[in-house]
């Protein structure tokens, strides 16, 4: 049975409320934001960066901003080996922060560093069985490229439970990358079929193609399955053909149907 997470997922809300929030404070100063980082008050560090004025921003505020989020992933990471109720005080600060900030998840430091945190997090999801995880995961993994080993799957079908298939299809791209075995899956052909279907965001229909292209031979029946049933000659091309006929094309024979609906 599962738990929800519902002080978590409002925590998030609120997060995104507070980067559309116009700060009525004065201005800090970077001799501010020093003395919290002195105080190891990085989450407020993260809040308070915001309001040095613009010309101030130096790279020496840059490496500021930067440490503090490091060191708040790495009490995430800590704190989840405890649970994640441990932590959920501290991951509302992550999405909040990288929509601030969006350096932030150009940093490979920073990236690396939530790597390893989303792996703890990922293992505390398992562990309690706390229903909404996934959504949170999705919320704290942007940017990040590279998981230890099998942290990746383990995030997919956290997602795709949670979102939607077309959503974990990211995660399914690079757990792929991790071990090809993953292409036998028995859920992979569902969040590739549906991301090919119904994805409109470019990284998801590429993360997807790609996913087909490696995975071909054990994904073809379920692709050539949705090929058929996909209907054209309507104004608007399927979204289905338009991003699944490159990879059909490409791969396995060329047959009466892939000529049809692939010309």
């Amino acid at each position: 049975m599962t738990r929800p997470l519902t002080r978590l997922a409002l925590v998030l809300a609120i997060g995104v409320l507070a980067t559309t929030t116009v700060h009525a404070d004065s201005e800090l100063s970077m001799q501010d934001l020093q003395a919290l980082d002195r105080q190891h008050q990085w989450s407020e560090l993260l809040e308070a960066a915001a309001r040095v004025r613009p010309a101030a921003r130096t790279a020496d505020w840059t490496r500021l901003v930067t440490a503090a989020a490091i060191h708040v992933v790495e009490q995430i990471e800590r704190a989840g080996t405890s649970g994640l109720r441990q932590a959920e005080g501290l991951i509302g600060v992550i999405p909040a922060a990288e929509r601030r900030y969006g350096f932030l998840v150009g940093d490979a430091g920073y990236l690396g560093a939530k790597g390893k945190a989303l792996q703890g997090v990922v293992t505390a999801c398992e562990r309690e069985a706390i229903a909404g995880c996934g959504a949170i995961i999705a919320s704290l993994a942007d940017g990040v490229t590279r998981f230890p080993s099998g942290t990746a799957k383990a995030i997919a079908l956290l997602v795709g439970n949670d979102l939607t298939p077309a959503e974990s299809v990211h995660f399914w791209a690079l757990a792929i990358d991790d071990d090809k075995d993953t292409c036998k899956h028995a859920l992979l052909a569902r969040a590739v079929v549906r991301a090919l279907r119904d994805a409109a965001a470019p990284n998801q229909v590429a993360d997807a193609q790609r996913a087909a292209g490696t995975c071909y031979a054990a994904l073809e029946p379920a692709l050539i399955d949705e090929l058929v049933a996909t209907k054209d000659g309507g104004k608007q091309r399927p979204l289905y053909l338009t991003n699944a006929c490159p990879v059909l094309k490409a791969h396995g024979a060329m047959t009466i149907t892939k000529k049809k609906k692939c010309p």
